[in-house]
């Protein structure tokens, strides 16, 4: 089912006329945040179409996933602050993946673009809770960053609604900006 999903993203994506293979140009922070204040929720399919998948801890085959994914949950609603690695100061979202793969044991780079370059390569189809979901937003390359939960789903810094939240991968905008996934744990 994944990879019936994961097809209707890729086709997506090339209905749109997005690249995958090239980052999208830099646009400037302000750019990025006035762009997420503009975003179409419009799905490339209507999200009611899209079967999803329940998240459930059963899927988490390692101790350490459902650590990573225990503490990102508690941080859900944490205030999203440009350059914050902290509960008390809030998070980007490199900021939020470092903090929460720290509890976990696992120390990662500060930036997404340097925690891309950390890791194993996941294909979409086999994307596990726990693995990291990167994007191409602000400047060319992996620029965001999430933590995938299972069902499409994945916890983040959402600069538009000022919180970190639960995103989805299907969303048109993640869909258009998908950059790759990697395993570190």
């Amino acid at each position: 089912m994944k990879k019936q999903l994961w097809s209707l993203v890729v086709a997506g994506v090339l209905i749109s006329g997005v690249n995958t293979g090239q980052a999208a140009p830099a646009s400037g922070y302000n750019q990025f945040l006035e762009s997420l204040d503009t975003i179409v929720t419009q799905a490339v399919m209507p999200v009611a179409d899209l079967p999803r998948q329940p998240v459930s801890p059963a899927v988490w085959t390692n101790g350490q996933a459902a650590q990573v994914l225990a503490v990102a949950r508690t941080l859900l609603g944490q205030p999203v602050v440009w350059g914050g690695a902290s509960p008390a100061l809030g998070f980007d979202c490199s900021g939020l993946v470092q903090y929460v793969y720290r509890q976990a044991g696992i120390n990662l780079p500060r930036t997404a673009d340097l925690q891309f370059q950390v890791g194993r390569p996941v294909s979409p189809n086999a994307l596990q809770p726990g693995d990291l979901v990167y994007f191409t937003t602000y400047e060319p390359g992996a620029s965001h960053v999430g933590i995938y939960i299972g069902g499409s789903q994945f916890i983040h810094t959402s600069f538009s609604q000022g919180v970190v939240a639960v995103g989805d991968l299907y969303d048109s905008y993640f869909v258009q900006r998908y950059y790759g996934a990697k395993r570190v744990l």
